[in-house]
């Protein structure tokens, strides 16, 4: 499903990334996942700004260097964005393993 999102240019792959688009509206993720391997300064600072702009922060049971190569990437993304609700309502059901 990330993969999906990616080829619509409706993800956002990095941390820094994520936090430039937080303010900018209509723009701005709608569901932020953070992988379990993030370090806890990333974690916290995507998770405070999450709260603060009102989007959703999730963890994602998959490493950093797992979500790189998920994604065709050569580096190990922290954190990705979807900037879609629909994206991102097929991914919260998919995590919560309802697959209907």
């Amino acid at each position: 499903m990330l993969g999906l999102a990616r080829r619509a240019g409706r993800l956002v792959i990095g941390t820094e990334q994520i936090c430039r688009l937080m303010p900018k509206g209509n723009a701005a993720p709608v569901l932020v996942l953070i992988s379990e391997r993030a370090s806890e300064n990333t974690r916290k600072k995507l998770t405070t700004k999450c709260e603060f702009y009102g989007i959703e922060a999730l963890p994602l049971n998959v490493d950093m260097e797992e979500l790189g190569r998920l994604l065709g990437k050569t580096y190990a993304p922290a954190a990705v964005a979807l900037t879609d609700a629909s994206f991102a309502q097929a991914i919260k059901k998919l995590s919560l393993g309802d697959g209907t």
